[in-house]
């Protein structure tokens, strides 16, 4: 499965917020560039990297260093004789640029928590949508886009763990040229559980992995390096009680944003709510089956004794006819006093199994045909003896046989 460019913008809703915070990352982006360069200028250095604007993964460390420097700068200062007015504005320059940086910080820790906070709520959303679909097979269906939409990745994919193996099965790409380029060629092809793989390890840990660089990590590269180009990763398992039965992998590809705590995070929470929305949904599915199952057995039953109390049959005058023997054999024909008549040979030996108290499936045995022909031969019995339902036509060949004998 991969993006649908027919969908419409409005299938999944920008959350409420993504804009301003999308701004206010931009802007904090903007000021570590500035205190960069102001700190740079102070410290009359050269320029090195700036900051990514769509990636404030290193900035704390960024701004944590800037202010580092000043700190030093501003000791090594105060320790010299003979401190002139130059170096008394340098000072007080190295101040007021210590203060910018704490409260730059301070700004990127509160941006950091709401940034968290507004993931979880998301992914909290997420779920509840998919609680809301009527089968598995829509569950399966949605997982992976539901993932990327709502919990902020690039892409996503499902996968089953089947044979000491995991088996890329279900995938979705904000890039939807990908799935076509290289996931269809992965899936349902196994890929061993061996080594020292995160995947491995999910086995016996059962808890989420992050992996910051898969260049110098134990990964599968033909998968995940090689044909994904996936440059860091988080992977989840998915249970099924105390087992692991799959895994949901998740990275920001196409952007060059590694990840972080927070997407493993993330994504355990969001595998954790699926797999208990997938097991309550195949329950309810199979619990809908028998309800239907005993449905049919039940009505089946009501319409047999419906017949039986319509017929008004005696049947205490003829308790040994028709007995099921205790050992679980077959019935044997009862003989009756219809002689043929408009009864073939077939529909006789049908009859004399109905008086015996045979069911439809168990004359289908004895006679080694099919229960649908055991149907068709009641309709025509039925039929020629002009009864409406089979206790009349039972009832009838039995009142027969009693005559004969009386007589």
């Amino acid at each position: 499965m991969t993006a649908d460019p027919d969908r419409k913008p409005g299938m999944f809703p920008a959350p409420a917020g993504a804009r301003g915070w999308r701004r206010r990352q931009r802007d904090l982006a903007t000021r570590i560039d500035l205190m960069h360069d102001e700190v740079r200028a102070a410290l009359h250095t050269e320029p090195t990297a700036s900051v990514i604007p769509d990636d404030l993964a290193t900035s704390a460390e960024v701004v944590s260093t800037l202010a580092g420097r000043c700190i030093d700068q501003l000791r090594a200062t105060a320790g010299t004789d003979g401190i002139t007015a130059a170096d008394g504005d340098t000072s007080l320059q190295l101040c007021h640029l210590i203060l910018d940086l704490q409260e730059l910080s301070f700004d990127l820790y509160q941006h950091d928590l709401n940034l968290c906070t507004r993931r979880f709520a998301d992914c909290a959303a997420g779920l509840q949508r998919l609680r809301t679909l009527p089968s598995s097979a829509d569950l399966l269906d949605q997982v992976c886009e539901e993932l990327v939409h709502r919990c902020g990745f690039g892409r996503a994919v499902l996968s089953r763990v089947e044979d000491s193996a995991w088996h890329p099965w279900i995938a979705y790409f904000s890039n939807s040229d990908e799935f076509e380029s290289w996931f269809v060629r992965w899936v349902d092809r196994p890929i061993p559980l061996e080594g020292m793989t995160p995947e491995t390890r999910l086995l016996t840990d059962c808890r989420p992995a992050v992996v910051y660089d898969t260049a110098n990590a134990p990964v599968h590269r033909p998968i995940i390096v090689e044909s994904g180009r996936s440059k860091s990763y988080v992977v989840a398992p998915v249970m099924r009680g105390t087992e692991v039965v799959g895994f949901l992998h998740a990275d920001h590809h196409p952007s060059s944003r590694r990840v972080d705590e927070v997407d493993r995070d993330v994504l355990w929470m969001f595998a954790d709510g699926f797999s208990h929305i997938y097991e309550r949904a195949v329950l309810a599915e199979r619990l809908r089956t028998q309800r239907n199952h005993v449905r049919e057995i039940l009505s089946s039953a009501v319409e047999m004794m419906n017949d039986f109390c319509d017929a008004g049959i005696d049947l205490s005058r003829y308790a040994g006819i028709g007995a099921m023997p205790g050992d679980g054999a077959r019935p044997a024909p009862v003989a009756t006093a219809h002689t043929g008549g408009d009864l073939t040979a077939r529909e006789s030996e049908v009859l004399e199994l109905m008086v015996a108290g045979a069911t439809n499936s168990v004359i289908a045995e004895t006679l080694v045909i099919a229960e649908e022909t055991v149907k068709s031969h009641v309709k025509h019995i039925l039929r020629k003896l002009g009864a409406v339902n089979r206790s009349q036509a039972i009832a009838g060949s039995l009142g027969m046989t009693m005559r004969e004998i009386e007589a």
